[in-house]
């Protein structure tokens, strides 16, 4: 019984946190970049940022619509040929 432990009481998980850091130089390299690539005119900034997730619902949408009104058809049109079938072998 080795495995059973009645009156101990877990050890609680600890978790690794690494602390973020401020760095001058990284700041300041990071400025003097954005300052030349806008004196080059290299900025992406300039350009504003439009999601497209109402288009992709609305596709997703429509897809799934005409799949599962291809499937209506496919189950009538495999109903409609049993319904012959039948017809056929059960009144000729």
């Amino acid at each position: 019984m080795a495995g059973f432990k009645l009156f101990s009481t877990p050890k609680p998980k600890g978790f690794r946190y690494k602390p973020i850091y401020y760095s001058e130089q990284k700041e300041e390299m990071r400025e003097r970049e954005e300052r030349i690539r806008k004196e080059l005119g290299l900025t992406d900034k300039d350009k504003p940022f439009v999601p497209t997730i109402k288009g992709q619902f609305h596709n997703a949408r429509k897809r799934k619509l005409s799949a599962s009104r291809q499937s209506n058809i496919r189950i009538l049109i495999i109903l409609f040929i049993l319904l012959l079938i039948s017809y056929f072998l059960f009144f000729r």
